[in-house]
């Protein structure tokens, strides 16, 4: 069942190098800071003194996951349960050409992973923010003993696909550990400090409107003056993302991801200062769903990648109930297992 992966990542030129792309554009673009012989001590010490990220080379190679969470055994295991997955997804651009809900299809587990690894897939396909204890059992990953006292107010989401899946640039209000348990997966960050860089959308300012893959450097010139990082995760290793860095994460093959955020969130404060930055745009963006998403509660349109609630709605939900990332789950429980 395992497929050639270098076959795989050739198909349309997934493996090149995107951080070499948006070099030739002008752009500065510095590798992951890497950590290659880590353990439990260092990992802590780096998250607790630095707000940067830091690629953990190896440091989740040992977890039962990464022998128990390959497509074979996960057939094998729980191959007739029945899933609602993102089918033929489109592979360019950043938002869906439809709403999401039409992307979304049932399915075996046993045929979703036979399906990811096609050579021929020409569109991607995605079992997507499936919270982490619905397959797995807990004792396959360690946080809690990599964490410690650092492990506040968790939620760990897992992540399947096909090679050419995309979570584009995006912000995420927690600390993030990636954990890459099987295949590989292209990153590229922009820190939170370079915010007004990303170019947030005017009405959803954690998530940007850049294409890196397809970047107008005229249109959006901003971008120039902040510095990325990029690199391979590949299995075994860990990545952490510190809370608001930006990030844009490709699959170079069929892949097993493992995503767990923690601590506390960026609040109203830190959105509100980047808000007054954007300008007139996203003013009157934010103020006209703050209305019609908030008062008036009508539903949110989801044609990002798993849309997270409107700047407008997050300042309403941040007044009227005191917290600005209230109902910041976008799935709502679509995709579960059943």
């Amino acid at each position: 069942m395992t497929p050639d992966h270098a076959a795989i990542e050739n198909r349309d030129g997934m493996h090149a190098d995107l951080g070499a792309k948006l070099r030739e554009l002008g752009l500065t673009v510095n590798p992951l800071p890497t950590i290659s012989e880590p353990n439990v001590k260092t990992f802590r010490r780096q998250i607790s003194r630095l707000r940067s990220p830091v690629l953990f080379k190896g440091l989740i190679e040992n977890w039962p996951s990464r022998m128990h969470w390959t497509p074979d055994r996960l057939a094998e295991c729980h191959g007739e349960a029945t899933i609602t997955a993102l089918m033929d997804l489109p592979c360019t651009g950043v938002f869906f050409e439809r709403d999401q809900a039409t992307y979304e299809k049932q399915t075996s587990f046993r045929d979703f992973l036979s399906l990811i690894q096609q050579q021929d897939l020409r569109n991607p396909c995605y079992l997507a923010y499936q919270p982490a204890d619905e397959l797995f059992p807990a004792r396959d990953h360690d946080f809690e003993g990599l964490l410690g006292s650092f492990n506040s107010d968790p939620d760990t989401r897992v992540w399947i696909g096909s090679a050419g899946t995309r979570s584009m640039l995006h912000s995420d209000l927690k600390d993030n550990l990636f954990c890459q348990i099987w295949g590989r997966k292209y990153v590229i960050l922009l820190p939170w400090e370079n915010s007004i860089s990303a170019y947030p959308c005017p009405d959803n300012v954690v998530n940007s409107q850049l294409d890196l893959a397809n970047l107008d450097i005229e249109r959006y010139p901003r971008i120039r003056a902040t510095q990325l990082f990029a690199g391979v995760v590949s299995p075994g290793d860990l990545l952490f993302i510190p809370r608001g860095c930006w990030h844009d994460i490709r699959s170079l093959s069929p892949s097993i991801s493992l995503n767990h955020w923690f601590g506390e969130s960026l609040g109203l404060k830190d959105y509100l200062h980047l808000i007054v930055k954007l300008g007139p745009e996203c003013w009157w963006a934010t103020a006209r769903n703050f209305i019609r998403k908030g008062v008036l509660a009508e539903q949110e349109a989801t044609t990002f990648f798993f849309s997270p609630p409107s700047t407008g709605k997050r300042l309403y939900d941040a007044i009227r109930w005191g917290n600005f990332s209230r109902e910041n789950d976008p799935t709502l429980d679509r995709n579960s297992i059943d």
